[in-house]
């Protein structure tokens, strides 16, 4: 995209700070939405055992995507205001308002789905969370996590694998989802979904008990060739890495241009509640205990070794 001057920022507000080059993984901590920070962990400076962490007010009430090529899409809750922000430069790139036509002297490339000139806003529903009929109104479901696989999102919210696409118009289907059974010594677990090269995978993570201790990481592919999907265990992912966090899942295709690791997954959870977000955990495919469950645990800048 071209434009005369593709750095601003918005009233009041300081530049964004730039925290160098990739890769890096935004995490959120805080469980009040008034209270919630984003943080950002290096992870190359992980791989070393001194990871870098510092808080992303640029993302701070403000709903976000990170794209494939590293920029972060930022849109303001309530508004049609977006724009596109770079990381490790600082740089930020405005966007045309989404109620507005495209300015004339800017050219802007991207894929727009459906017809016409503008951008168009999709509802959807997909149901109620499952609550007794004593908690009204009801809360209804939304899409937190999606991947993006030969043109279809994939999620899973609604405890089956559910397909959002454009035909052009939006349409859900559902797949019914195989769930696999808990570990021995496990009662409770979370998940997260990757795309990589044209695949689906899941990546699942076992506690032990009712604790916030893991117990077991195991990562699958979710096979979409059949009539229902189908998990295939996954013992080496090559050169590949995974970063995942409660809203987004990213694949580094090559970790070790990048300085990190391969073969690795890298992921946050703060159930605790900790004030600095909490844990980055690091499982290796291609450490002889990882049967076991045992992951890498980082916190600030001094390292420690879990089972």
């Amino acid at each position: 995209m071209e434009n005369g001057s593709s750095t601003s920022t918005h009233a009041g507000e300081l530049p964004p700070a730039p925290f160098g080059s990739l890769p890096v993984l935004v995490y959120d901590h805080g469980f009040d939405p008034a209270s919630r920070r984003q943080t950002v962990v290096r992870i190359a400076a992980a791989g070393s055992n001194s990871p870098e962490t510092r808080v992303v007010p640029e993302l701070t009430n403000n709903n976000y995507h990170v794209t494939p090529r590293g920029w972060v899409f930022i849109s303001e809750p309530g508004t049609m205001r977006a724009r596109l922000w770079n990381p490790t430069s600082g740089e930020s790139v405005e966007l045309p308002r989404m109620e507005q036509p495209l300015p004339a002297n800017w050219k802007f490339l991207y894929c727009h789905v459906g017809a016409g000139s503008r951008w168009i806003a999709h509802e959807y529903d997909i149901g109620n969370v499952g609550l007794p009929p004593e908690y009204t109104p009801p809360r209804r479901r939304f899409i937190g996590k999606t991947a993006a696989v030969n043109g279809k999102f994939y999620f899973v919210e609604t405890g089956k694998l559910g397909v959002l696409e454009f035909t052009p118009a939006l349409a859900f289907s559902y797949l019914e989802y195989p769930h696999l059974e808990l570990p021995d010594g496990s009662n409770c677990g979370t998940s997260f979904l990757v795309s990589s090269h044209g695949e689906l995978f899941e990546v699942h993570v076992f506690l032990k008990d009712f604790t916030t201790e893991i117990l077991a990481v195991r990562v699958c592919r979710i096979d979409l060739s059949g009539e229902r999907p189908a998990f295939c265990d996954v013992d080496d992912l090559g050169d590949r890495t995974f970063l995942l966090g409660d809203s987004n899942s990213v694949l580094l295709c090559s970790a070790s241009k990048h300085g990190v690791k391969g073969n690795r997954v890298y992921f946050m959870r703060n159930m605790l509640r900790e004030a600095d977000g909490g844990l980055l955990r690091v499982y290796d495919l291609g450490d002889p205990w990882r049967r076991c469950g045992r992951v890498q645990v980082f916190r600030s800048l001094c390292a420690t070794r879990s089972r």
